[in-house]
């Protein structure tokens, strides 16, 4: 399989000079066009857009709708680059029967937020230190579940059984801002919720040991404190853009609500606005979420930041208290593809996002597109896992998610609105930014290429 896999992290300085060199690279194959950018995002940067083909079936690739999700950006630029060449497969690209179109990031204030902060502390070696990152990341997944699973069992001790997923919520919500955990401290949150515990006691410290073996443990979590030396200087002034987008990120830190460390895993744009979040349908989840709560922390292993203000993991809508609105980088994209539908051009599109190995293709509520979507979803999983059991000589799958109970992001109502609007979640090595790069041969490359022969078989099937 003759591709040339690039493993380098693209910032902002990178990312621009592979794209130059793809446009003008005297070996192409196939010409790519560069087009007028669809849009500017919130801190004024081009939203670029590129193809190639001359055919009418348009297939469009997009990435970094999560600016934390790098290795969506990385794939896309990736396959423009091996496409253009005409490499492995792509020689038999039918150039005139279809376009792919690139937008290779449509987040470009949290993508360069993040890849400056992790070029702040990254060292030479960039698989050894993503594979850190990624060791850590599963160490805090673990501790999270472990902590619930106490809580679990503690609740099960004394007979609590209703409202579990709620006391879950008002127990980290107790212990936001704690640096550790001990058995007394557990107690101490019971109490607070008007449950007896006296009796107790040597129960909660019993099943404690059970799962830490000792009686204190740390909250922290490895993953965010390998960036505690971050601050807002690693955003460079280098334009009006670069300073309108540290101004933005001084705004949402200015309260110290935010912990810096964030700014190396930021997933919104610098309106602090999570833009697949950002749709009417989780608006008006979130709405009555807060409503309710007041207060909201993200999950699992990020669950001592706040997502009820804007923050780095980002809300629905730039302000909860005002009426909806798309954020101007979805705008641009949403135009972008109703317009292609509406001249009779658009075919499928990729929304390229970052780990778990996984692709999202049935619609929530309408079954028009439900048949063709599976029957090309099984092509593009098969061939995935066909490279995969062929390269690496295991059954390392790729699956299609099932249907969901309601749509909550933009991916969900892409479906809704087109047929072929798949979510692609590349990396089966879990870990925004950095865990895909931390095993080189056996994750990152395998990933670019398995996911190439996939949409040559999607588009020759």
């Amino acid at each position: 399989m003759n591709y040339e896999i690039l493993y380098e992290l693209l910032d902002y300085e990178k990312l621009n000079k592979r794209l130059n060199a793809i446009v003008h690279n005297p070996n192409n194959k196939f010409p790519v066009i560069e087009h007028e950018c669809i849009g500017k995002s919130s801190s004024h940067f081009p939203l670029l857009h590129y193809s190639i083909g001359e055919g009418r079936k348009h297939i469009v690739f997009f990435g970094g709708v999560h600016g934390n999700e790098i290795i969506g950006v990385d794939y896309v630029t990736q396959l423009m680059y091996n496409l253009a060449l005409g490499k492995g497969s792509f020689q038999n690209f039918p150039y005139q029967e279809y376009t792919i179109d690139f937008l290779p990031l449509i987040n470009p204030d949290g993508y360069y937020t993040t890849t400056y902060a992790l070029n702040y502390v990254l060292t030479s070696d960039l698989e050894s230190f993503a594979h850190t990152y990624f060791l850590n990341y599963k160490h805090d997944d673990k501790l999270i579940k472990n902590i619930n699973d106490l809580l679990k069992d503690i609740c099960k001790k004394m007979n609590i059984l209703n409202s579990l997923d709620k006391l879950i919520t008002e127990f980290w919500l107790y212990f936001y801002g704690y640096s550790y955990l001990t058995p007394k401290l557990i107690s101490n949150f019971l109490v607070n919720q008007d449950i007896d515990v006296e009796n107790m006691l040597d129960v909660i410290k019993e099943l404690f040991l059970k799962y830490f073996a000792k009686e204190e443990i740390s909250l922290s979590k490895k993953h965010q404190e390998m960036f505690n030396e971050i601050t807002l200087d690693v955003i460079p002034e280098l334009d009006e853009n670069h300073r309108l987008l540290k101004e933005k990120l001084s705004y949402i830190y200015k309260d110290k609500l935010v912990p810096l460390h964030t700014l190396a895993n930021f997933y919104a744009n610098s309106n602090g606005v999570n833009l697949n979040d950002n749709n009417l349908y989780y608006y008006e989840i979130f709405k009555n979420k807060l409503k309710e709560e007041k207060v909201i922390l993200a999950k699992g292993r990020e669950n001592n930041i706040l997502i009820s203000i804007p923050s780095s993991l980002g809300m629905p809508n730039y302000d909860m208290q005002k009426p909806f609105k798309y954020e101007i980088e979805n705008e641009a994209l949403l135009t972008f593809i109703k317009e292609l539908n509406d001249e009779g051009l658009y075919y499928a599109s990729f929304n390229c996002h970052g780990t778990g190995g996984l692709l999202y293709a049935r619609p929530i509520n309408n079954q028009k597109y439900l048949k063709i979507n599976e029957e090309k979803a099984q092509i593009y999983i098969q061939k995935i896992n066909e490279v995969y059991h062929e390269l690496l000589q295991e059954d390392i799958h790729y699956e299609i998610m099932p249907k969901g109970k309601f749509i909550t992001g933009v991916g969900d109502m892409l479906r809704e609105e087109y047929p072929l609007a798949f979510l692609l979640e590349l990396s089966k090595m879990g870990g925004n930014p950095l865990g895909p790069y931390g095993d080189k041969e056996h994750n990152y490359t395998i990933t670019m290429i398995a996911n190439f022969e996939a949409l040559m078989s999607l588009i020759l099937n």
